[in-house]
């Protein structure tokens, strides 16, 4: 069996996940698995899908696409019992990605962007789509770095 090193691998997957099931992961973490970290065939890694349950899986299959044995399930205790909702005027660029980062990391359930009166630029519904899109992998990410298990809704 390889070994981890210490190190705990955390990724989101956004699909029911089951105790006892064998299951494959998207293109995007089956990618990040075999070709940025490449992790092995035995190796621990943990999924979470925002349920609130952390879920140890072993890596059974590693290719294009990357196959997991889920092994046990987990409630995390890192989660607060206050509901925090955090209204955020949009921001340009990475100051927006930066905010919603630091927000997931503290704690923070729902996060609402608000379009105030003095914002300095606009943006269209197609490019807001995109915006929202991009802003949710951000938060994701930040839930996989910081251990949280549950996904705050933008």
């Amino acid at each position: 069996m390889a070994s981890n090193f210490g190190r705990n691998y955390r990724f989101y997957h956004p699909d029911q996940l089951t105790v006892s099931t064998t299951m494959q992961l998207n293109k995007e973490v089956s990618g990040h698995i075999h070709r940025v970290l490449r992790l092995e065939v035995g190796q621990l890694i943990q999924l979470f899908n925002g349920d609130g349950q952390n879920y140890q899986s072993k890596i059974t299959a590693v290719g294009k696409i990357v196959a997991v044995d889920i092994l046990d399930a987990s409630i995390p205790k890192n989660e607060s019992k206050l509901k925090i909702h955090l209204g955020q005027a949009i921001s340009r660029n990475e100051r927006m990605d930066f905010t919603l980062q630091k927000s997931v990391e503290l704690g923070v359930d729902e996060i609402t962007p608000l379009i105030c009166e003095r914002v300095q630029f606009r943006l269209d519904a197609k490019r807001m789509d995109r915006k929202l899109s991009h802003w949710q992998k951000v938060i994701e990410s930040a839930c996989e770095q910081s251990g949280r298990a549950f996904v705050p809704r933008l």
